[in-house]
């Protein structure tokens, strides 16, 4: 937009014989830059809530195959719904409209056959479409993406400062066994929806990505015609120490879970009016003027304070013990295995534990 303003003041104020080439050159370069100017982002920045396992849209009634770690509003039982994210007593990002649930298996650090939990410094969600051509999701909106590296989901683990002067010689399709100053993990959930369907059996047949293999901006199969935001979403380890990582099940695949807790209409105004010409994952794009940032004032180019700012907002530490008692830390087998194991009641009296099989 500032190249495309440059060009704009140059034309308008040069007269003479070459007003004309210049105008010509005006149309070309604008046509360039404006390829995609609809195309806008908003960046959302969270601490995570916590790590237990749980998958609300997968397992609704028991505890999940593996431990996740969650982001956003205040809720990780298995029962949760739309209201209980609508209606949560605390949100770990930074936009106040924005009660959706993300989380993603737990990653560990493997040292000596003992699985410690890697700190994650802070994550983002990325929303990215064309203005005024997109459909917000509907409420209670659930999706699931990334499994067994599907390439769309264009998972990319990268190592900032890893020391290569190769293009992308920084970027891995799996943890990397090389320290750096941090490891920035990323993944895009799928572009198109059914119209009709808020899940579905497996959590994935109402969504696709494009027919282009997987671009915001992509045509979609007429399957699933109607175009929604581009989730893409990041975690951060810093500093990256390096060694055996895996995810909590066991592989280096990075999916996600997604249960939007947004009001449908007010994510549509955002959707149809704001642009700000950003077609990828920005960090200085955020739709302040439409969204309530509860780190306001936002800050362009690097933020030295974003955890620091976070972590003013924070809700109290959720006590996973009220979900179950199994340990997810500092152990040499994690607890694995859908529906088992003893998952609390959320009020009343604590049912009697019992063991849960574990999975190396």
């Amino acid at each position: 937009a500032t190249t495309m303003n440059y060009y704009l003041y140059y034309h308008h104020s040069t007269t003479g014989p070459l007003q004309p080439l210049l105008a010509i050159i005006q149309v070309i370069v604008i046509g360039i830059l404006c390829e995609r100017c609809g195309a806008t982002s908003i960046k959302m920045d969270f601490l995570p809530l916590g790590d237990v396992r749980t998958d609300p849209i997968i397992n609704p009634d028991c505890l999940s195959d593996h431990v996740h770690t969650f982001y956003g509003a205040n809720k990780m039982r298995p029962e949760t719904t739309y209201q209980d994210l609508r209606d949560a007593d605390g949100n770990s990002g930074n936009v106040m409209e924005n009660k959706s649930l993300y989380w993603h298996p737990t990653v560990y650090k493997v040292e000596n056959g003992i699985y410690k939990k890697a700190e994650i410094y802070f994550a983002s969600a990325y929303y990215i479409w064309t203005t005024g051509q997109a459909k917000a999701f509907p409420d209670g909106f659930k999706m699931v993406a990334g499994f067994d590296g599907i390439k769309e989901a264009r998972a990319i683990f990268e190592c900032v400062g890893c020391g290569s002067d190769e293009e992308g010689g920084c970027e891995f399709d799996s943890f990397p066994e090389q320290a750096c100053d941090e490891l920035e993990v990323s993944m895009a959930f799928p572009t198109c929806w059914d119209g009709v369907s808020i899940d579905s059996e497996d959590h994935m047949s109402h969504v696709s990505y494009d027919i282009e293999g997987g671009r915001f901006d992509g045509d979609c199969p007429n399957s699933h015609p109607e175009k929604i935001p581009e989730v893409q979403l990041f975690f951060r380890i810093l500093p990256y120490q390096g060694g055996r990582h895996v995810f909590s099940d066991g592989t280096s695949y990075f999916h996600a879970d997604y249960f939007s807790g947004w009001n449908s209409d007010e994510l549509q105004f955002v959707l149809d009016n704001c642009e700000n010409y950003s077609d990828a994952p920005s960090p200085d794009a955020w739709c302040e003027n439409f969204l309530t940032f509860r780190d306001a004032p936002k800050v362009f180019g690097e933020d030295d304070n974003i955890v620091q700012k976070l972590q003013n907002f924070q809700p109290d530490p959720f006590d996973t013990s009220t979900i179950t008692d199994e340990l997810v830390e500092n152990t040499s087998q994690l607890p694995r295995i859908a529906c088992t194991g003893t998952l609390k009641p959320e009020s009343g009296p604590t049912a009697p534990t019992s063991p849960t099989p574990p999975v190396p």
